[in-house]
């Protein structure tokens, strides 16, 4: 009788970097994994209205192209979006994915990121924020900022919406657009 020995199979061993076309190419792909998925875990919640739009179309598009194309492959703009956050947490946020979760994100699209999110997807506390906090989150003219932060020195906080839709030289109509951006 004779025995039979399988032939012994080859190992395959699979080097990714060398599949991907280099190490950095493997580096940058896992950081924008990271990216992703961080703010998958950090945003949950979904539902989030459509930005509104504000007559800066062309930039707003061109900017959202870059969100999408930095944060989506690796979970839905819903996701990242789900949450208002001020301009301190937007930027904490993606810091975070770039030195902790390993995002590569050239300087010029982080800012752009940064800068699309807090002026469609910000918070602004009206009782704290300086004139230009307000303006790029409420999309509100420099002058009506600016009345808001001198009626504020003058009167003290804002108890509500109320209070603040009442500041002469605030547009009301413009506030309640973005309602759900006001913080008191």
């Amino acid at each position: 009788m004779v025995a039979l020995r399988a032939s012994p199979r080859p190992v395959v061993r699979y080097d990714s970097a060398a599949m991907l076309g280099g190490e950095n190419r493997v580096r940058r792909a896992l950081t924008i994994v990271g990216v992703v998925a961080a703010f998958s875990v950090a945003f949950a919640r979904h539902g989030q209205p459509a930005p509104v739009d504000r007559g800066r179309s062309g930039q707003a598009d061109q900017s959202r192209e870059t969100l999408v194309r930095v944060c989506s492959k690796c979970h839905p703009l819903e996701r990242v979006t789900a949450q208002r956050r001020s301009r301190t947490q937007w930027e904490e946020a993606m810091t975070q994915m770039v030195t902790s979760r390993g995002a590569v994100i050239s300087d010029e699209d982080f800012d752009t990121v940064l800068t699309y999110l807090v002026r469609e997807y910000g918070r602004v506390n009206v009782n704290k924020a300086a004139a230009d906090e307000i303006v790029e989150v409420l999309a509100l003219p420099d002058k009506a900022a600016a009345a808001i932060v001198d009626y504020r020195r003058e009167h003290g906080s804002f108890e509500d919406f109320d209070a603040l839709a009442k500041v002469p030289g605030v547009d009301a109509a413009k506030l309640e657009q973005r309602r759900d951006a006001i913080v008191f």
